[in-house]
């Protein structure tokens, strides 16, 4: 079979995380087939989020709640636009029924949600393999191999600068040590770590390290980050809710660290190299969390054979200690100490 001319890559939609760690995986895909056209379909979002991203040309939005309507009006898209593969890095059958009716003749994806009988190449998904590797599984199967398993963002000098602008203009001393802590999440009762926690591993590093601190989060999340701007009080600069995507991306290469939970930001932080500390609900650890050379996660594991209920994940993912943070963060420090100056 000749090499593909016309790609869809598809990732899910809810979550701007599940695109960043498809990055490797999108990386495979245009080294091994570098004269491709490469589309993504995903999240609305995902066009901001990859800007200047070297491995895609073409971007289509899905919302994250597909109606019926919406991928009816896709697929005659899709199929107008004559692909040769597509590559399903979701596990959904709705993106392997869209791929089908679009009459993509390679369709390759996991063997998940009953769909398989819609694939020409049916990848296995066996947790708790992280999804990073799951993903460059789906790129093997077809015939790419990996080209490394780091995520990557792109942020441009002129982004760059204007953050540094913003930041000074709202009194950060960029020659001193700054430190993200982002306490809000989506999901908040199985992703969001408990509040005090947040205050005291601030407070802590603060002390120790003379941090400046930024709150940074969606506008959904102001109302836990009000309350540790709040107990913090002077040397914190609340930003949740007051920041574009780009915005973000760019100030998550100005800061030293990162205190969050799970959330695409974390993931972001990861992909630009900035140290972070990350509180995983024990559920998601095994193939989300990052721990290796500037980042840490934590999490207290559910009892073998537990059913993870909601309410069991959430007593987990408070039971994270607040000592053992501030140990990972004093960790990731000494792998890439803060900036000189301070």
């Amino acid at each position: 079979m000749p090499d593909p001319e016309r790609i869809l890559i598809v990732t899910k939609s809810r979550y701007l995380g599940d695109t960043i760690v498809a990055t490797p995986a999108m990386r495979a895909l245009a080294a091994r087939y570098p004269g491709a056209q490469i589309t993504l379909l995903s999240n609305p979002l995902a066009k901001e989020l990859l800007r200047g991203c070297p491995y895609v040309q073409e971007y289509l939005a899905r919302p994250a709640v597909a109606r019926r309507r919406v991928d009816m009006e896709m697929w005659r898209v899709l199929r107008r636009k004559k692909y040769d593969l597509a590559v399903l890095f979701n596990r959904s059958l709705s993106s392997a029924i869209l791929a089908f009716l679009a009459r993509i003749p390679e369709r390759v994806g996991f063997d998940t949600e009953g769909r398989g009988f819609l694939l020409t190449k049916r990848v296995p998904y066996h947790p708790p393999k992280h999804e990073i590797l799951h993903l460059l599984d789906v790129a093997e199967a077809c015939g790419a191999p990996a080209q490394g398993t780091h995520m990557e963002l792109w942020v441009t000098p002129e982004e760059h600068e204007a953050i540094r602008d913003r930041l000074t203009k709202e009194g950060i001393d960029l020659n001193a040590p700054i430190m993200l802590v982002q306490p809000g999440s989506n999901d908040a009762y199985v992703k969001r770590w408990r509040t005090e926690g947040f205050i005291w591993v601030a407070q802590q590093l603060q002390k120790e390290y003379g941090f400046q601190i930024i709150l940074l989060g969606a506008s959904n999340e102001q109302d836990v980050a009000d309350e540790v701007a709040q107990a913090l009080k002077e040397g914190t600069l609340n930003m949740v809710g007051r920041t574009t995507l780009r915005e973000a991306l760019a100030l998550l290469q100005e800061v030293d660290l990162l205190i969050g939970n799970d959330t695409g930001m974390m993931h972001a932080a990861v992909a630009f190299g900035t140290p972070t500390v990350a509180i995983f609900a024990p559920h998601k650890f095994q193939r989300w969390a990052h721990n290796h050379d500037c980042h840490r996660a934590l999490t207290v594991p559910l009892p073998e054979g537990a059913r993870p209920t909601q309410d069991l994940i959430h007593q987990h993912l408070f039971a994270v200690k607040e000592q053992d943070v501030l140990e990972a963060a004093r960790e990731v420090l000494r792998v890439k100490p803060p900036r000189s100056g301070k």
